[in-house]
């Protein structure tokens, strides 16, 4: 990296006195406020990320609850079947997308006349109807809210992106910075660099290289 190069270059050069002309003064000023700029840009990009995918998550999440929800309101109204699925199978796999709070409600709802379907070994899933509409729309505001904690429940599986790139980028560009500091400090005061002061730009450096 060409900053590293005449950072290493200074460091070599701190053993002796010199006066800076004004041009390399001006340029380091300028590559400061380049690297401010630049870490500024990344980090709202970072921002930019991360609401990006917490609004995909929560569109996820939405969309679920809906699909849930009118499974759930199609097996307490109706008895659902698919041409190409085992009643059985159809049955088990329903139940499992949603889930066994869900499911109980959704027993004591049912309307009358609705068959009971099992599974394939010939465990009960849902119960034959014994409800009227009445108590259905009564039970609605029950079943979404049923609906939300079991979509809710399964959101908690880890989802966030991965946004480590970012924080490296900006550890190194404030690595740079400091050294682009260092170094105008020097050659602002035009003196050698104490030995403290060159250590500070090698850590600089390295942390740079990492």
């Amino acid at each position: 990296m060409r900053m590293l190069r005449i950072a290493g270059a200074l460091v070599l050069a701190s053993l002796a006195a010199c006066s800076t002309p004004p041009e390399i003064k001006q340029a380091l000023a300028a590559k400061d406020q380049a690297y401010a700029d630049n870490e500024q840009l990344m980090q709202q990009y970072r921002e930019l990320v991360s609401n990006v995918t917490t609004r995909h998550l929560q569109w996820s999440r939405f969309v679920q609850t809906r699909l849930k929800l009118d499974l759930a309101l199609q097996w307490a109204t109706t008895n659902p079947r698919l041409a190409d699925v085992p009643d059985a199978a159809m049955a088990e796999d329903d139940a499992a997308v949603l889930g066994p709070d869900v499911l109980a409600l959704i027993n004591t709802i049912r309307l009358k006349s609705l068959p009971e379907r099992k599974g394939p070994t010939g465990q009960p899933l849902f119960a034959a109807g014994s409800g009227e509409m009445s108590n259905l729309v009564q039970q609605l505001p029950d079943l979404i809210a049923r609906v939300e904690k079991h979509v809710a429940a399964g959101a908690k599986i880890p989802q966030a992106v991965d946004l480590t790139a970012f924080d490296r980028y900006r550890n190194n560009v404030d690595a740079l910075r400091r050294i682009n500091g260092l170094i105008k400090q020097y050659l602002d005061i035009d003196v050698t660099m104490n030995r403290s002061e060159t250590q500070s730009l090698a850590d600089a450096l390295r942390a740079v290289r990492r």
